[in-house]
C-alpha cells in the first residue's frame, strides 16, 4: 500500500497530508472531498510544439545534474516535518519552518542549508497550525490556523524579521477558517486563501495594512477549498477543488482579489486538485493530484482561463506534487512517487518536465529554495512503516550543488 496516498485529501495543514494517517494527536483536517473518482520523463526537455500562442517557449537549457545530500537537522518529534524554507531577510543564511508532530510550529535556521539550529520556540507556536511560509516586503509571513481549540477554526498568521523572532499579529472579526496561502500584490496588499472548514467553503482574506490584520471578503465560495494563489490572468489566479457532485479541480480567477469567478475546468482535471500554482515569466503553471492518489498532472495557461496539460510524455504515476519553486535554470516540483521522495525540473516554462536529482528513498519533498551560490535546499520529512504498522518519521533538510 502506498503510505502517502490519503483516501482523502485537504487537510488540517499542508503537513497533515502527510501524518494524519499515522498521527493520532495531528490536527483535525478540514472539510474533505469524498467520493472522487480514482483514475521515462525525457531527459533533456524541448518546447512543445502546441505551446499557448502569442507565448513563445522559452529557449531551454540545461537542467544541472544534482545529488541530494541529507543536512543536519536537531532531532524532532515524531511525525514532525518541514513546511516551508526561505532566505532569511537581509541575507543571512536561511530559515525553516515546521510542524512538530503534535499541534504546534518549531523553526530552525541555518548559514549555509547544511547545517541547522532550532529557533527558541517563539511565544503561542505551541499551538500555532502553520500551513505556509511565504516572503513579503516586511519580511518573512508564516500563515495557517490556531490549534489550541480545533473546533473555533481560527485562521492565524505570523510576522518575523529576521526569522528568528515571530510575532502572532491581529486577526479580526472575520479572520475565522484557516489560511493556506498568501500573494503580495503590486499595490502593497496581502490576499490570503485557503478554507473555512465549519462553513464547508473556500475563504479569502485581504490585509491592507502590511499583515497586521486581515479581512475575509464577502464572496464565499461554497462547497470548495483553495491550496494557492498567484498573480496572472485577469488580476489573480486560485486553485484548489469544489464539489461538482464530486471533488473536482477549480480554478478561480480576479480582477481585485475581493470577487471571484469560477474558470471553465481545466483538460483532463476531472478527480485532480490544484495545489500549487506560479507565474513563470507571464505564464502560470499548476502542478495537481488525484484527490484519491495515483497520479500527479501539470498545466500551464496565458490566462487562467484556458489551461493545457503539459509534458504527456512525462511519467508521473504515483505521483504527489507538493509545491513549485522558480530557479535560475527554471521550474521545480516537489513530492513523492510511491513511499520515495522526487523532484522535476522544467527549463521551458512548465511545458515539458523531467526527474531531476534522484529519488530519496523512504522520505518526501515539501519545499524547495535556490542559493545564490548555485545550490538547492529541499525541506520535508523521513518516513519509515506503513499506514497498517503506523508511519514514522521526522523534519530533514537535504541540499545539492550544481555539478561544474
Amino acid at each position: 500500500m502506498n503510505a502517502l496516498r490519503p483516501t482523502a485529501v485537504a487537510a488540517l495543514l499542508v503537513l497533515t497530508l502527510l501524518v494524519a494517517a499515522c498521527s493520532a494527536s495531528a490536527p483535525t483536517s478540514t472539510p474533505t472531498p469524498t467520493d472522487a473518482p480514482t483514475s521515462p520523463a525525457p531527459s533533456d526537455p524541448a518546447p512543445s510544439p502546441d505551446a499557448p500562442t502569442g507565448t513563445p517557449a522559452p529557449t531551454p537549457i540545461a537542467v544541472p545534474a544534482i545529488a541530494w545530500q541529507p543536512g543536519s537537522v536537531p532531532t524532532a518529534e515524531d511525525s514532525s516535518a518541514i513546511i516551508g524554507i526561505l532566505p532569511r531577510p537581509g541575507g543571512d543564511g536561511y530559515v525553516a519552518v515546521g510542524y512538530d508532530g503534535i499541534f504546534g510550529a518549531i523553526a530552525w535556521t541555518s548559514p549555509d542549508g547544511l547545517s541547522w539550529t532550532e529557533v527558541p520556540r517563539p511565544e503561542g507556536w505551541e499551538t500555532a497550525g502553520i500551513s505556509r511560509l511565504v516572503p513579503f516586503s516586511g519580511g518573512l509571513l508564516a500563515v495557517g490556523r490556531e490549534t489550541a481549540d480545533i473546533e473555533t477554526d481560527l485562521a492565524a498568521a505570523w510576522i518575523s524579521t529576521d526569522g528568528t523572532d515571530w510575532r502572532r499579529v491581529e486577526g479580526g472579526p472575520d479572520m475565522v477558517g484557516q489560511v493556506l496561502d498568501v500573494v503580495e500584490t503590486d499595490d502593497g496588499r496581502l490576499i490570503g486563501v485557503g478554507g473555512v472548514p465549519g462553513a464547508d467553503a473556500a475563504g479569502v482574506w485581504i490585509s491592507t495594512d502590511a499583515g497586521e490584520t486581515w479581512q475575509r471578503t464577502d464572496d464565499v465560495i461554497d462547497n470548495a477549498f483553495i491550496w494557492s494563489i498567484a498573480q496572472g490572468g485577469p488580476g489573480f489566479v486560485a486553485v484548489g477543488w469544489r464539489r461538482d457532485p464530486q471533488p473536482t479541480m477549480a480554478v478561480w480567477t480576479s480582477t481585485d482579489g475581493n470577487a471571484w469567478e469560477l474558470a471553465p475546468d481545466p483538460e483532463d482535471s476531472l478527480g485532480f486538485e490544484g495545489i500549487d500554482i506560479i507565474n513563470q515569466g507571464g505564464t502560470l503553471v499548476m502542478v495537481g493530484s488525484l484527490v484519491q492518489g495515483g497520479e500527479g498532472r501539470i498545466w500551464t495557461s496565458t490566462d487562467g482561463l484556458a489551461w493545457e496539460v503539459a509534458d504527456d510524455s512525462a511519467d508521473f504515476t504515483d505521483v504527489r506534487f507538493f509545491s513549485l519553486a522558480s530557479t535560475p535554470f527554471g521550474l521545480v516540483t516537489v513530492g513523492t512517487r510511491g513511499v520515495d521522495a522526487t523532484a522535476f525540473a522544467s527549463t521551458d516554462g512548465g511545458r515539458t518536465w523531467s526527474t531531476w536529482g534522484g529519488a530519496v528513498t523512504d522520505a518526501v519533498f515539501t519545499t524547495l529554495v535556490a542559493t545564490p551560490e548555485g545550490g538547492y535546499i529541499v525541506g520535508g520529512r523521513t518516513q519509515e512503516g506503513t499506514l497498517e504498522t503506523g508511519i514514522h518519521g521526522r523534519a530533514l533538510v537535504w541540499s545539492a550543488v550544481a555539478a561544474r
